[in-house]
């Protein structure tokens, strides 16, 4: 079952944030959020969030969603565009980064978050939370590129589109943050069977 989910600006600081950030899980949790941003360019310092994205899976199941376009503090190049399909007039009247991002924390909860090379996610996600209240996600999150680069060892990219085309998933709508989302969460399903697999090879090369 998928469920929009927004909050209005009321309301005290997310409880999500605090002084420290989250830890790495050297695991793929049961219940988790997957993320996943778009943004003007690859530094947490100098460009914007352009869209932000989450699924909230619990016990395997999809159980909402958070979509979200952002207005940026810089004007979206034509290879950003080109590369994710948003332009800029889509973004000049979307919501402020602080609008969003209260609400894209308040989705969060205390789950664990779950991305493909996900530091480069919440280094965005943070800098803008320092930013904004000068705090940053205690979460604490997990990294599928990690696990990716142990499972499918012999392929010569790890990135999410690889992957994605190595399983025959259909890559049409990539590089948007939902997309994208729900993409790895088809990819995640498959290592976790991937792993399933190994542990249970282990065992019998035991007997």
């Amino acid at each position: 079952m998928q469920l929009s989910f927004e909050l209005g600006l009321e309301g005290d600081l997310p409880l999500n944030l605090g002084e420290k950030e989250g830890v790495f899980l050297n695991k793929l949790p049961d219940d988790y959020v997957i993320i996943d941003i778009e943004t003007t360019g690859f530094s947490a310092v100098y460009d914007s969030i352009i869209e932000i994205s989450a699924l909230k899976i619990t016990s395997g199941e999809i159980e909402g969603q958070f979509s979200s376009l952002v207005k940026p503090n810089k004007k979206i190049s034509s290879f950003i565009s080109n590369l994710t399909g948003i332009t800029q007039e889509m973004v000049n009247n979307a919501p402020d980064k602080k609008e969003v991002l209260k609400n894209f924390c308040n989705f969060l909860e205390f789950y664990p978050i779950v991305g493909h090379n996900v530091k480069f996610d919440l280094g965005f996600i943070n800098n803008n939370l320092k930013e904004i209240y000068n705090k940053t996600l205690v979460n604490n999150f997990s990294d599928t590129l990690y696990f990716a680069r142990k499972i499918y060892k012999d392929l010569p990219s790890h990135k999410l589109s690889e992957i994605a085309k190595h399983l025959n998933f259909d890559t049409k709508g990539a590089h948007r943050a939902l997309f994208d989302c729900f993409l790895t969460f088809r990819i995640i399903h498959n290592m976790k069977y991937r792993l399933l697999q190994l542990i249970q090879n282990d065992l019998k090369s035991l007997e």
